[in-house]
């Protein structure tokens, strides 16, 4: 009885240590992915993002949750609601069939400004 608890003793370590092993062996494997496009829509009530890219005509739908973060180009926390119709990059992994978005970060949209010149003319009386 007594070799039976010494080798019970001895087998548990290293069936832990394996498991840790192969737990550490599976985090490794994560990948994460960007893309950048302007956000089409947003949905809360099904926790989907779809982004538009300025390349293609195509729309590419995400999943995001409560874990996704939300910010700005400089780090600083935005809405769900600020990113509409905004440029972005997401961050997402491959979970199944679903791409679920780990970040949103908003891109400064760009401005083009133009300058115009009215000239009005009179005629002399």
């Amino acid at each position: 009885m007594r070799k039976l608890v010494l080798q019970g003793l001895v087998v548990l370590p290293l069936a832990l240590a394996v498991s840790a092993h192969a737990e550490e062996r599976r985090q490794q494997t994560v990948t994460t992915t960007t893309y950048s496009g302007t956000v089409s829509e947003v949905s809360p009530s099904s926790s989907t993002i779809v982004l538009k890219s300025e390349s293609s005509p195509k729309t590419v739908t995400y999943v995001y949750n409560d874990k996704t973060a939300w910010v700005d180009a400089t780090g600083n926390q935005v809405t769900v609601e600020k990113v509409r119709h905004q440029p972005v990059t997401i961050y997402y992994q491959q979970d199944g069939d679903q791409m679920v978005v780990t970040k949103v970060v908003t891109q400064k949209p760009t401005v083009i400004e133009k300058e115009t010149t009215t000239t009005r003319t009179r005629e002399a009386e």
